[in-house]
């Protein structure tokens, strides 16, 4: 046991010795003092022997120049150079006139907000001089001259000539049949018909019932005419078409609407459609009665 002891006393003194002599030696080698000083010390001692013909040293540094006091040339020459500098940063904020432009504009738009003023006010003024002009010129021109202009004109719409002829269709129910008001009045309706005057169905120029009467549509039986609360009651031989010539409007025309519609009522009721003799109607009446119309008209 002791001689153990004494081989780890032993080992354990190297290890400290080594341990102090690794310190010493990394401290020492991290040391550049030296390196430095002998670097310099050789720059001292051979000042031109490492340059170029330049004068820059291996490593790009050139040799120090010494400014004399006396060498005010140098300074002059640089002085002008920084007022050189100097003016030309300032004429930058010199362009400060361009600022003003909105000063300037103020004084553009004032004549041009006398102008808008002067116009508005003549504006104003025609406006009032049309405003008094306008109830002298203008009533006169609504009350009077209108109501004289057009009553004539009504008045010469609405006059017509005495009746030279009359034109007359039947539609007739066939022999030993009867036309029933409880389909006839559906089919007047349909027609466009309206119940008026006389007690009597009328066919106007407006399909609503408005405007002036084409012709008209009565009883073929005293007293010839109708009772339209009670048509489901009522029942007839026959209905008879009528218009005057002149007429309203085209004569033509309103006879071709009048023809049609007996045609239909006749088509609805089963009935026959009869002329003003109460004869079967066919082409050669069609023309009789055409001619009848051209020889009024013309």
């Amino acid at each position: 046991m002791e001689n153990f002891q004494l081989v780890l006393s032993v080992l354990g003194g190297v290890a400290i010795v080594a341990v102090l002599v690794h310190g010493y030696w990394s401290i020492r080698k991290q040391q550049p003092k030296p390196l430095r000083d002998g670097t310099s010390a050789r720059a001292k001692q051979e000042p031109g022997a490492s340059r170029d013909k330049e004068g820059f040293d291996a490593d790009g540094i050139g040799q120090v120049r010494v400014v004399k006091v006396n060498d005010e040339p140098e300074e002059a020459e640089a002085a002008p150079a920084a007022v050189k500098v100097e003016p030309q940063v300032k004429q930058e904020p010199v362009i400060a006139p361009t600022r003003q432009e909105p000063v300037i504009k103020p004084e553009a738009e004032a004549p041009v907000l006398g102008e808008q003023a002067s116009l508005f006010a003549e504006d104003e003024l025609t406006t009032q001089a049309e405003e008094k002009v306008k109830p002298e010129a203008v009533e006169p021109v609504i009350e009077e001259a209108p109501v004289q202009d057009v009553e004539p004109e009504l008045e010469r719409e609405e006059e017509l000539p005495d009746p030279q002829d009359v034109l007359v269709l039947h539609v007739c129910a066939k022999e030993g049949e009867e036309l029933a008001g409880a389909e006839l009045l559906p089919c007047l309706l349909t027609l466009n018909f309206k119940f008026g005057d006389m007690n009597i169905f009328h066919r106007h120029e407006d399909n609503a019932g408005t405007g002036k009467v084409l012709f008209s549509l009565a009883n073929m039986v005293k007293p010839g005419v109708f009772d339209p609360d009670n048509m489901e009651q009522f029942s007839t031989q026959g209905i008879a078409l009528f218009m005057t010539l002149p007429c309203h409007g085209d004569a033509l025309r309103n006879f071709s609407i009048m023809l049609n519609s007996a045609c239909q009522l006749a088509d609805d009721l089963g009935a026959e459609v009869l002329d003003d003799r109460r004869q079967l109607w066919h082409a050669d009446t069609k023309q009789a009665y055409l001619e009848r119309i051209r020889a009024v008209v013309q």
